[in-house]
């Protein structure tokens, strides 16, 4: 006697494999998205982050004057933030930090280095400063400027 069966259909081992390799596929699609969203998103938060900085680097050009700072620095590196701007008694108005752009302000995570004169940038009569802000989580973006004589 022989046992002749012909299987039709799935086995139970390719059906758990069928589901296993289709849910792994679906994880990293579905993974890759989160990312490309994030990173898109990030790179628009970057642009807006970019006009405000170029907004705040114009202003203090333009409504300072070289020997002003000079003097308020006193020879010293600054770092200016929202929370110390009114108590270091800036020579420019501390509305820096109410930019507001695409219903976003980014007064607390926006910070200016005026950084420490040296022989150079005496001698050229320069104050080198950088504003720096954290335009999305733990990504930061630099702008430089100078403001001169």
């Amino acid at each position: 006697m022989q046992n002749n069966i012909r299987h039709k259909g799935f086995t139970v081992l390719e059906a758990v494999a069928s589901i296993f390799i289709i849910s792994l596929v679906l994880t990293t699609v579905v993974t890759i998205i989160i990312n490309v969203r994030n990173q898109t998103e990030a790179t628009n938060q970057r642009i807006l982050a970019t006009q405000v900085g170029s907004m705040i680097r114009d202003d203090l050009i333009n409504n300072s004057t070289y020997a002003d700072v000079l003097i308020w620095m006193n020879g010293e590196q600054v770092i200016l933030t929202n929370d110390n701007c009114t108590v270091l008694s800036t020579p420019f108005s501390c509305d820096i930090f109410t930019y507001e752009i695409d219903n976003k302000v980014y007064d607390d995570s926006l910070s200016i280095v005026f950084l420490a004169p040296t022989v150079e940038s005496i001698q050229y009569q320069v104050i080198h400063f950088e504003i720096v802000i954290e335009y999305y989580p733990n990504r930061f973006l630099t702008l430089e400027g100078i403001i001169y004589e």
